[in-house]
């Protein structure tokens, strides 16, 4: 059975929550490298921040993040449990709270490599906008007014 954690930066069983999903990740954090240069406590400063849990462990990681006037998109999903449908669950909730709360539109940035993210990202209608680099694409999902 799968639950939806929303966390929060000043609950430090969120914080340790979070270090033990980072801590199982493995392999997955080839490609998402976002706390590798960020602090846990990070997630104080997000418009929101989830990680699906599986029998009481973190499986799969998400955020919104607000960096200057755009809205990022970030997700993970722990090595041994990919290919189940996670990645959908998160996006299918993340997108639902950028929904909610009307914004326009979504960035996120993907590894060219990364060959299972790029076809999920764009089921969801992420366009690539531009290369940030040659590794790395900037998508972006422009959001309906409904």
């Amino acid at each position: 059975m799968l639950e939806v954690l929303e966390l929060s930066g000043d609950d430090t069983r969120h914080l340790g929550l979070l270090q033990d999903f980072l801590n199982s990740a493995g392999k997955s954090l080839l490609t998402f490298r976002y706390y590798s240069k960020r602090p846990l406590t990070v997630v104080g400063q997000h418009l929101c921040t989830l990680l699906l849990m599986s029998d009481e462990q973190p499986v799969a990681y998400g955020h919104l993040d607000r960096e200057n006037e755009k809205i990022w998109l970030g997700i993970a999903v722990a090595e041994g449990y990919t290919e189940k449908g996670l990645g959908r669950k998160m996006m299918d909730q993340l997108i639902g709270k950028a929904r909610q709360n009307s914004w326009s539109e979504i960035f996120l940035s993907v590894d060219k490599s990364n060959s299972a993210a790029i076809p999920l990202y764009q089921t969801y209608g992420f366009t690539i906008a531009r290369e940030l680099n040659e590794q790395v694409y900037l998508m972006q999902l422009i959001l309906d007014r409904e």
